[in-house]
């Protein structure tokens, strides 16, 4: 098990919710918070530039001006960091 994984069960996330991450538009287990987050991430993640007005608007019906920063912060460095993992090959037992 991963520590991400093992750091979400921690925080209650079920193994059914995790497993339910890679299609979670479909999934009704993911509020519509959640979902924006994870949308927000998945654009930041795969292409920052083609974050869109819609993908801003969905974000402010949910968190303030504040906590879309920490978000974005957050999968800035989490993004820098794993790109980091895999430029000097560091063995997945030391991945966070």
């Amino acid at each position: 098990m991963t520590t991400r994984v093992a750091l979400a069960k921690q925080h209650g996330v079920t193994e059914e919710l995790l497993q339910r991450l890679d299609d979670y538009e479909k999934a009704p287990e993911f509020t519509l918070k959640q979902k924006a987050v994870l949308r927000f991430v998945d654009a930041f993640y795969l292409d920052h530039r083609q974050i869109d007005q819609t993908l801003w608007d969905g974000m402010r019906e949910h968190f303030s001006e504040e906590e879309i920063l920490e978000i974005a912060w957050y999968a800035a460095f989490t993004t820098a960091y794993g790109k980091l993992i895999h430029a000097f090959q560091v063995p997945r037992e030391y991945e966070v």
